[in-house]
């Protein structure tokens, strides 16, 4: 009789192991696992090679993961998938014919919910209510995030269509960077001059253009997200090869911008704070 006692208090044992096991497993698997923030990189008809290429770079640099998005995938896909969306420089009426209304509802409900949009050059045009291109307002559906007009390119700086480095007097009292340089040197390719419609609207500027002190780099909450945008091209390394491009080469940086875009990215995340 004593043997059998013991054989199933054993098999108990065991039974009871397997338990707390399976018990346990269940238990990590229901648990959110910890992942990189993914960014949604514009990538199509209109687009700046050598802006979508250093932007992938950037961000890689960051530590986040990069996804290339067409405008097929954003009309026709959610965005639930990322963190960011950021529309590199490029053809702003392009990215207009391209998304389609339902791909622009999908954006605004994207960042509308918690997700962030960087918008540089071309995708801070495309982010602002009306656009001026040469000094005539375009006939284009934009996203209508930015409550204002985006306005270029601006001749004080260099006149089109040529390129250059530009000063841009930087704010000190915005978490993205009051603890960067009071000045950033950075390139300037016929992009906005980023001016709001709204008084009351609470838009941040980051960054005014030295030549004319027009804003040139704005941020702002929309809805649950927030949006970045900025007029010159910070992705690209002038005296880097690290961005993978050679344009502008040729020119002085100063020193990189791309600490600057990670507090950007880091404050569209919600993980930068003011100090």
């Amino acid at each position: 009789m004593k043997k059998p006692r013991s054989s199933h208090r054993f098999l108990l044992i065991i039974i009871i192991l397997l338990s707390s096991c399976l018990q346990q497993s269940t238990n990590i698997q229901d648990e959110p696992t910890q992942q990189h923030s993914t960014v949604a990189l514009y990538s199509d008809k209109g687009t700046w090679e050598d802006s979508v290429e250093a932007l992938q770079n950037m961000f890689q640099w960051m530590g986040y993961s990069v996804t290339l998005v067409d405008a097929q995938y954003i009309n026709n896909e959610d965005l639930d998938d990322f963190s960011i969306l950021c529309i590199p420089g490029g053809d702003m009426y392009q990215y207009a014919q391209k998304i389609s209304s339902k791909g622009k509802k999908t954006i605004r409900n994207f960042i509308d919910n918690g997700g962030g949009y960087i918008g540089v050059c071309g995708g801070a045009y495309f982010a602002s209510k009306k656009v001026v291109w040469r000094g005539n307002q375009l006939s284009m559906i934009t996203l209508e995030l930015f409550p204002g007009t985006a306005e270029g390119p601006f001749n004080e700086i260099v006149v089109y269509p040529d390129y250059a480095m530009c000063e841009i007097d930087m704010a000190t009292t915005h978490p993205v960077t009051q603890s960067g340089a009071p000045v950033e040197w950075m390139l300037y390719y016929w992009g906005p001059m980023l001016i709001s419609d709204d008084i009351d609207a609470d838009i941040a500027i980051l960054g005014r253009y030295t030549a004319g002190n027009q804003p040139a780099i704005v941020a702002f909450d929309y809805g649950k997200g927030r949006v970045f945008l900025i007029g010159t091209h910070p992705e690209i390394e002038e005296d880097s090869s690290r961005d993978g491009v050679e344009f502008a080469d040729e020119l002085d940086d100063n020193g990189s911008d791309w600490d600057l875009m990670k507090r950007a990215v880091l404050w569209c995340l919600k993980e930068l704070n003011q100090k």
